[in-house]
């Protein structure tokens, strides 16, 4: 039985609440507050789109002289028909997918989560999307953001229907334009790139945008001191980066960081060059998954270097178990570089951090501990990370399964941060796997589309930007 009267009972508690001190609570007591609000407005968003689909099926606008749900709620909740639009759908949603409701009314998830579970429903098949959900979907929407969840989608949908990566590549090679008009005191750049311009443009601008010291400084410590700080904002190091790029040959000299070229990077798995059941597709770093078009298309003038892996680690942070390649010097080699994106993924190795311009870090440092430059002892930090591990405020040590253990340090205390986001990816990765085994398995090899080769040899071609990873499990 419903009872209404709980409404008003909610009402009056919620302002009690309003009515506390807060200007009195303490740190903890601020967060812990923050916390439980949001839990509430995520609850409250939920049962919002639940009643609005309600609506929809029981026509309960009517009774207030409104032609539809949508009109209803401009007028009495003074919603937009965007807004309104996107409860009604996450209603659907919550209904079609009852776990997915479920999350939301507890207050695990968010609607913006609950929004990229119904673009999902449009792409990929009901099934198959529930399945996914039940079993790797909705615990990584519970822990991380809906961008996250989108990209987890986003693969989803292309295992499910591989052809639609190469199609996407052939569309943006058609809507190719780049405009410079003159707007006031300078100029506007506008238009649309097709994956591979587009990949090579954010890749120069990540590296040749970063932050920059005016003085030299240590390989293992902060890469500037106060004095000698980069102090432009973002936007003029983006611009400055595009002066540069115009200003310099690209092939003999971009900006780049300690001996690395900005590069596009591909990253392949050998079972996926031997057409085996399962294999995970080509990704373009920067982008994402890419067809066998594609690939041919970057692979034939690409630099490929060939990094040997096995499996993956099983400690807190699961990486990629790279084969060492390190030798006994301060600086890292490029092959050493290369395997350490590989490792990683191309993000900072920090739970949590997902930059990815990356510095590398003697996990024993080369002069205080006498550390090695051997891939065992070197970890991926974004700047900001670097300098924490170094200000003493983050802790970073190899546990025994071959990965990283970040710890909180604050005083005392060394807590362990476990990596939530790379332990929902790896699981991502091991679902999809299976799916694609089941799919390919309907198949013979024969059949299976070929893959162009790379032009020359395989271990060493070098040609442009592009570096192609091909990775050995």
């Amino acid at each position: 039985m419903f009872d209404s009267s709980r409404y008003a009972a909610l009402n009056e508690a919620f302002d009690a609440v309003v009515e506390m001190p807060h200007e009195f609570a303490d740190t903890m007591q601020t967060r812990a507050a923050l916390r439980t609000l949001q839990a509430m407005s995520d609850r409250a968003e939920g049962l919002r789109a639940r009643l609005l689909r309600q609506m929809d099926e029981t026509g309960a606008y009517a009774d207030d002289g409104a032609s539809s749900t949508l009109s209803w709620a401009r007028r009495e909740l003074r919603l937009s028909a965007a807004s309104t639009a996107r409860l009604r759908a996450a209603g659907r949603t919550m209904q079609v997918l009852p776990g997915v409701g479920e999350a939301m009314l507890a207050g695990e998830i968010r609607l913006d989560h609950v929004a990229q579970f119904t673009g999902g429903l449009r792409r990929v098949d009901t099934a198959v999307l529930a399945d996914a959900t039940q079993q790797i979907l909705l615990p990584l929407a519970k822990q991380a953001a809906p961008s996250d969840l989108a990209v987890a989608i986003d693969r989803l949908d292309e295992v499910t229907h591989p052809s639609k990566v190469d199609e996407a590549w052939r569309r943006g090679m058609d809507r190719r334009d780049v405009q410079v008009t003159r707007a006031g005191d300078g100029y506007h750049l506008a238009g649309f790139v097709d994956i591979v311009l587009g990949a090579k443009l954010a890749s120069f601008l990540v590296a040749a945008s970063a932050p920059r010291s005016t003085g030299p400084g240590e390989a293992d410590g902060p890469a500037g001191s106060a004095s000698c700080a980069d102090e432009r904002p973002a936007s003029q190091r983006r611009t400055d980066a595009l002066h540069e790029l115009l200003d310099t040959a690209i092939a003999d000299g971009i900006p780049g960081d300690k001996g690395v070229r900005p590069q596009l990077h591909v990253t392949v798995e050998a079972e996926w060059l031997s057409h085996q059941p399962g294999s995970a597709p080509p990704t373009l770093q920067g982008y994402g998954v890419i067809g066998p078009d594609l690939y041919g298309y970057l692979a034939c003038e690409g630099d490929h270097t060939t990094v040997l892996t096995h499996g993956t680690t099983s400690g807190r942070t699961p990486y990629a178990a790279v084969l060492n390649v390190g030798r006994t010097r301060r600086l890292a080699t490029r092959a050493q570089r290369v395997a350490v994106r590989v490792q990683q993924d191309g993000h900072c190795a920090s739970p949590g951090c997902s930059h990815t311009n990356l510095e590398l870090h003697h996990v024993s440092w080369w002069e205080r501990d006498g550390g090695r430059t051997d891939l065992v002892n070197l970890v991926g930090l974004c700047r900001a990370c670097h300098l924490a591990v170094h200000a003493g405020r983050l802790g970073v040590e190899r546990d025994e399964a071959g990965g990283f253990v970040f710890r909180r340090v604050h005083g005392p205390s060394r807590r362990a941060i476990e990596d939530r986001d790379r332990i929902h990816r790896r699981r991502f990765r091991d679902y999809l796997h299976a799916l694609g085994v089941a799919r390919d398995g309907a198949f013979e090899p024969a059949s299976r589309q070929q893959v162009t080769a790379p032009c020359g040899s395989l271990e060493r071609h070098r040609a442009g930007m592009v570096d192609v990873s091909i990775t050995k499990r």
